[in-house]
């Protein structure tokens, strides 16, 4: 079977992993210059400094994965979430906000570790994976649309002037970029169309002082301001080290924009004195997409399935949130596409 898998982020290279393992023919198509989607590590010099709070659930499907892929060990220390400091709420409050990056809804608190070497080399494995099963890339190039045949079933897509003909595609992309190229196929994109994102304003800071000594982060329940600092020997300069740098993790979970970014700023003002001083390295990140839709306007990443298409990404129906959300629901859309 012939598979084009659309979107380099976690969701398609985690799709792309289990269509080649399964025996498909696999072609990724990402658009942007880079594979890894939104977690790809940004020059920060010396440092690991993660775009974003990115914590490794153990025993969650990235980390299930990795181990079937047989990685090299990635989980690093345990995050001492319990030594979180809540500011209008209780500790558990916290630990779920923290699980689930989400001001409403449940999530229970689960064990989260920080990876080895930083998120960015969690992705580097799968990508290498990837290649070594023989999935082809296509960077830098846009899927313009699908093309099915007279039985309603996909036949190839259209990248630029070319058909790249397929039985099958997954779209591993966000719910916007997904009902565009199912419009050209004239396929209806309600469900996808109802989808609201929750933007946050973030800023990742390596800091040469321990500004949060003696907790791990802080939650602030009126703001939603949530930091964190993941300082790891791994992480670090030789000339730091754990006991008198910190790398910080801050989002507002309620506000994007400069609202937002004030929000933060103000926050670590009041609890963190004396931080902006201590920067070694600083970004600052207006609105971010942290997720594409509300939990109940997650999807069924089959509802296309009889036309030969799947979705992928934390958009869809499973039990799992974030990236362990993106890795089950690539896996789950090429199983279905396989068995299909």
């Amino acid at each position: 079977m012939r598979v084009v898998v659309v979107g380099g982020g976690v969701a398609g290279l985690s799709a792309a992993i289990q269509l080649a393992a399964e025996g498909a023919s696999v072609f990724l198509v990402e658009s942007k210059d880079i594979l890894g989607g939104r977690v790809r590590l940004q020059d920060a010099g010396d440092w690991v400094l993660d775009p974003g709070l990115h914590l490794l659930r153990r025993r969650g499907p990235f980390q299930q994965l990795l181990r079937r892929l047989r990685a090299p060990r990635v989980l690093g220390k345990r995050f001492e979430a319990a030594q979180m400091f809540a500011v209008g709420c209780d500790s558990s409050r916290t630990r779920e906000v923290l699980a689930s990056m989400r001001l409403v809804g449940q999530n229970a608190p689960e064990r989260l570790v920080v990876p080895t070497g930083g998120w960015s080399s969690l992705v580097g494995r799968l990508i290498l994976a990837a290649r070594d099963l023989g999935v082809k890339f296509l960077i830098e190039q846009e899927v313009k649309s699908i093309l099915l045949d007279e039985d309603g079933m996909v036949r190839a897509v259209r990248i630029a002037a070319n058909e790249v003909e397929c039985d099958a595609v997954v779209l591993a992309v966000s719910p916007v970029i997904a009902a565009r190229l199912l419009a050209t196929a004239s396929l209806s994109t309600a469900a996808l169309d109802a989808c609201t994102e929750h933007r946050v304003a973030a800023i990742d800071a390596a800091l040469l002082g321990k500004v949060m000594r003696p907790y791990s982060g802080y939650f602030d329940e009126a703001s939603g301001v949530l930091v964190i600092d993941l300082a790891m020997p791994d992480r670090l300069p030789e000339r730091g080290s754990v006991e008198s740098c910190t790398l910080l993790h801050a989002v507002c979970l309620s506000k994007d924009g400069e609202e937002g970014l004030t929000a933060i700023k103000t926050f670590l003002d009041s609890r963190c004195a004396g931080w902006r001083n201590m920067v070694a390295v600083r970004r600052s990140s207006k609105s971010v997409m942290l997720h594409p839709c509300a939990p109940e306007e997650r999807l069924n990443g089959e509802m296309y399935i009889d036309n030969g298409i799947a979705l992928a990404g934390t958009h869809v129906i499973t039990s799992h949130t974030l990236s362990d959300a993106a890795v089950d629901s690539g896996r789950k859309a090429a199983k279905a596409l396989m068995n299909r």
